[in-house]
């Protein structure tokens, strides 16, 4: 299924007409991975059925929840079932970029990190709660394969920004490894300092 069809209704999406719904419209289309026919589920390498792969679903484009809530297709849709954000803002930054929905929910998750960034470098509990919640709903929607996807482009573009942080004289690897220990270091420090403030009281 597509991205927002395995998330805000992925648990009505088990059974039922929606479920038959979602597979009929990701197999109007034939897999570019693995060349299944028009109408027949996707295969792994050795022929066993398997979920719809990425390609096809993106070739088959997001599936018109909408319309069939309105046209009352799906019953077990829940009509007062509202967008959670972080989907509606991934969807908009798809839109504003024209990029394919893993950039956008990275480009999704930086600004959430980036809006907030002096609580969750401080280390606040509220804030690191909240975005760990907007990560938790992000990778339900998307689903394993989905999930995958937003990791592998949020850790290229890490990689793409090291260069111009380490600068021309240091390797970025070198940096990056420097800075990791740091932080892994600097938790440590809070986690003994935490620990011993509760023994005190």
């Amino acid at each position: 299924m597509t991205g927002e069809s395995w998330g805000p209704w992925h648990k009505r999406a088990r059974s039922g007409e929606l479920v038959r719904l979602a597979r009929a419209w990701d197999r109007r289309v034939e897999c570019p991975s693995c060349k299944v026919a028009v109408g027949r589920a996707c295969r792994t390498s050795s022929g066993h059925p398997t979920d719809h792969h990425r390609a096809r679903r993106d070739a088959a484009g997001p599936a018109p929840y909408e319309q069939w809530r309105k046209e009352g297709l799906a019953p077990e849709l829940d009509l007062s079932y509202k967008l959670p954000p972080v989907l509606a803002a991934g969807r908009a930054a798809a839109a504003e970029f024209r990029v394919d929905q893993s950039l956008a929910d990275a480009a999704v998750m930086v600004r959430h990190f980036l809006a907030d960034r002096l609580a969750l470098t401080l280390g606040d509990e509220a804030a690191l709660d909240l975005f760990d919640e907007t990560a938790r709903t992000l990778v339900l929607a998307r689903g394993p394969e989905g999930a995958a996807d937003v990791i592998t482009v949020l850790v290229s573009q890490v990689v793409a920004f090291l260069p111009m942080l380490a600068g021309s004289d240091r390797d970025p690897e070198e940096v990056y490894t420097q800075w990791l220990s740091a932080q892994v270091a600097h938790a440590r420090r809070r986690q003994r300092e935490e620990r011993r403030m509760r023994d005190e009281l």
